[in-house]
């Protein structure tokens, strides 16, 4: 827990300490925040409206019951795209995340330093570290199938994540580090479509060229979320837009990885550590 809050909190803190401290000109801060504030996100019942539920049970999970219940009645929601008006961290890698937010935020406002959170969500594209077992499922489903093999989707594969092009995340930096409207705010920075995991594996296939399935073993993580897309209408609202199309984003990925060296499947080990730590776990 505490290298999330060392790195992401105190390493945000420090970064403003030095700024007041030294009287560096330092005229804005933009920082790296994460959709993972979320957590499972925005929901309506049709009974109860809105809700902001909490993480899925375990019992829930392990008999592989993935949608995620009405808090209040117990019955079925439909998710809705998420706005920066509510937050709900559920690991320490969220907490972690929000707190450089607010740090950011409320330091920045009081010693006149306009600073701006970024809430990024799953972003992709050239130079994702193969290497990094743990970034993302671009990386992960394109390498397998380069080399033969089955990628893997929890749950029932058909979990809803928006993915942002790394392009247009580097344009949306520019754009609030540069417009002062956007001082001492958040923003989402999504992709704007929802898209399962299945598609998102049928979609590399069909990039790759290759026939390969996605295998569905009937695991979970324990702390995944169900669905979260993010609402980018705010920071659409200063004149941005996600520019770049998902098969786009994987084909430019797949010719990366192509001309690298060493390229193999990191994966498995991580897998397997993950098991005995008991985050990936089986249903009944």
């Amino acid at each position: 827990f505490s290298t999330f809050f060392d790195v992401n909190a105190t390493g945000t803190a420090l970064l403003y300490e030095l700024i007041v401290n030294e009287r560096l000109p330092v005229q804005k801060v933009v920082v790296a925040s994460s959709q993972a504030v979320y957590g499972e996100g925005a929901y309506t019942c049709p009974d109860h409206g809105a809700q902001y539920p909490p993480l899925r049970p375990e019992a829930q999970l392990r008999s592989k019951q993935w949608d995620v219940r009405c808090p209040v009645c117990d019955g079925p929601m439909t998710y809705r795209t998420t706005d920066e008006s509510q937050v709900r961290p559920h690991n320490s890698y969220a907490m972690s995340k929000y707190t450089e937010e607010m740090i950011a935020v409320n330091l920045g406002q009081r010693y006149g330093i306009p600073s701006v959170g970024m809430r990024y969500s799953i972003t992709q594209g050239p130079r994702q570290s193969f290497r990094n077992a743990y970034s993302g499922i671009c990386r992960i489903f394109v390498t397998r199938m380069l080399a033969g093999q089955q990628p893997v989707a929890y749950e029932d594969g058909g979990q809803l994540r928006d993915y942002v092009y790394v392009g247009d995340v580097a344009r949306a930096n520019v754009l609030v580090l540069e417009d002062e409207r956007a001082d001492n705010q958040v923003f989402n920075v999504g992709g704007g479509h929802a898209t399962s995991v299945l598609a998102y594996g049928a979609l590399v296939a069909e990039v790759l060229g290759v026939d390969i399935d996605i295998a569905v073993p009937g695991e979970y993580r324990f702390g995944d979320t169900r669905h979260i897309v993010s609402d980018i209408s705010k920071l659409r609202g200063l004149g941005w837009e996600p520019s770049t199309p998902l098969r786009q984003i994987i084909a430019e990925y797949a010719d990366w990885a192509r001309q690298q060296t060493g390229l193999g499947d990191y994966y498995a080990a991580a897998e397997q550590v993950m098991k005995q730590l008991g985050t990936v776990r089986l249903a009944e």
